[in-house]
């Protein structure tokens, strides 16, 4: 494949949350500082948002990569529809590596120990739920607000970091009691032009790319038909590679970005 045509050692735009990619644009590198001030402080709660394919993901497992190192214990839920019960079965299933009860009684109370427990090993437990927009049971912010009363006169024990779309903000907002725990808040925008180029150069060299391979004109062409949102260029960007690696070329041009759109779409491009 184009691997082997550019002489890559992976395939650099994979919509995969690899911490390896990760590219921290002014944006991200905010983002970074603010959910990673939540952690380091112990605080309550975080909260990221951001549209579709902007690179939330990536920003919590850099994070959890960088934290794990330093004694964090984390528990990570990826599908946040779910039941209530099954939303604490999960995390508890993160945090400890006994036998998970089914009763919710008995989860509360497993949680609580296992928390303490990590904490008393000098670590810190934390909880992050991905795509947190689409929890549609209000009966899971209310388990997570009262989990997060498991904290001593002086320390807070677990933190929670929730990221997800921004109708998030509308639903935290509907849950007035849940909200006011949230310590901090950060909406993560697209990229600007020079970062988008910024971007797309780091994912070729993470790739082990060692020449040019988009034309400048190009890649303003893939930041004009991206919006600089990360998951839209990485696609363009493979399918322009793809269309290059076709017509047996080492340089991606404007007019294959525009057939790399068109095929994504389904629809000629003006």
């Amino acid at each position: 494949m184009h691997k082997q045509h550019w002489s890559l050692k992976s395939l650099p735009f994979e919509n995969t949350p690899d911490p390896d990619f990760f590219f921290e644009s002014e944006e991200h590198a905010e983002a970074v500082s603010r959910m990673g001030y939540v952690l380091q402080s112990h605080k309550v709660c975080g909260v990221l948002t951001g549209v579709y394919g902007c690179g939330k993901t990536l920003v919590m497992h850099s994070l959890r990569r960088r934290f794990e190192q330093e004694g964090y214990k984390f528990a990570l839920v990826t599908n946040p529809r779910l039941s209530e019960v099954d939303i604490l079965r999960m995390i508890l299933y993160g945090l400890s590596s006994s036998e998970i009860p089914t009763q919710k009684g008995d989860i509360l109370m497993c949680l609580q120990k296992t928390i303490t427990e990590i904490n008393n090993d000098g670590k810190h437990p934390v909880i992050v739920i991905d795509e947190a927009h689409a929890i549609e049971n209000n009966m899971v912010f209310e388990e997570l607000r009262l989990l997060l009363n498991f904290q001593t006169d002086n320390r807070v024990l677990v933190t929670l970091l929730l990221s997800g779309q921004p109708e998030l903000k509308g639903k935290l907002e509907s849950n007035k009691q849940f909200n006011q725990r949230v310590s901090m808040k950060y909406y993560l925008g697209p990229f600007n032009q020079e970062d988008t180029v910024r971007y797309i150069q780091h994912r070729l060299s993470a790739a082990g790319a060692k020449n040019q391979i988009f034309t400048d004109e190009a890649l303003e062409a893939v930041f004009q038909r991206s919006g600089g949102i990360p998951r839209w260029i990485n696609n363009i960007c493979h399918m322009a590679m793809m269309a290059a690696f076709s017509a047996d070329q080492k340089l991606v041009t404007p007019e294959m970005v525009k057939e790399a759109v068109e095929t994504l779409d389904g629809t000629p491009v003006a």
